[in-house]
């Protein structure tokens, strides 16, 4: 392996975040290595050296790395905020068609309108709160810079989510009628909001990972 190649797979390891950006960061990176190891051949050095001189002026991998990470964990927020974002803007769906197939009845109780009623308001708020981080972690980064601070925020708030709606749909679900067989139920508290949830949880962690 080439010292081009040596420098790269080293940055490959240092760097956490998702493989995809990842592995654009690191073709960059790759491309301006071998663009300037061609150069100075051009200019007379032999591969060998005109690798090594590349590699240096590249700079050492702990004093580039933070950037590289940087970048990496502003797309895993981006991330988890757009998932966080149509998991939550798909459930009032989700649950009113759940309950159309259960028959619409026994859903009138003061329990069940209150929780009901802090789901919608909390899932509105918690919308909007993705939609600026989204924000911010995009084209926020032209004015504010780009900051791990934020990053590990939306992990944070991304396991908030998690437990809160959790919380929420335990108690939605123990206040449907029939709560264990019917469709409106365990299984469909189980397969629209429990493994969304779970999939938030792995990108919140993800998220304080990169960061």
């Amino acid at each position: 392996m080439n010292m081009i190649e040596t420098y790269v797979a080293e940055l490959d390891k240092t760097l956490r975040g998702p493989r995809a950006t990842k592995a654009d960061l690191l073709a960059e990176a790759r491309d301006g290595l071998l663009d300037a190891a061609e150069a100075y051949e051009d200019a007379g050095l032999d591969r060998r050296d005109a690798e090594r001189r590349a590699v240096a002026e590249f700079g050492p991998i702990p004093e580039i790395a933070p950037d590289y990470q940087t970048e990496l964990g502003l797309a895993q927020g981006r991330r988890t905020a757009l998932l966080i974002f149509f998991v939550l803007a798909a459930q009032p769906v989700l649950w009113r068609w759940t309950r159309h197939l259960a028959g619409g009845v026994g859903y009138d109780s003061p329990g069940y309108q209150l929780v009901e009623e802090m789901v919608s308001w909390m899932g509105a708020a918690t919308v909007c709160a993705a939609i600026l981080v989204v924000t911010a972690a995009g084209y926020g980064v032209r004015y504010f810079g780009a900051r791990r601070r934020l990053v590990r925020a939306t992990g944070v708030f991304a396991f908030t989510v998690c437990v809160v709606f959790s919380v929420l749909g335990v108690l939605l679900t123990a206040l449907t009628p029939n709560a264990l067989m019917s469709v409106a139920g365990l299984p469909s508290a189980l397969l629209f909001l429990g493994i969304p949830l779970a999939g938030i949880g792995v990108s919140a962690r993800n998220c304080l990972t990169a960061a």
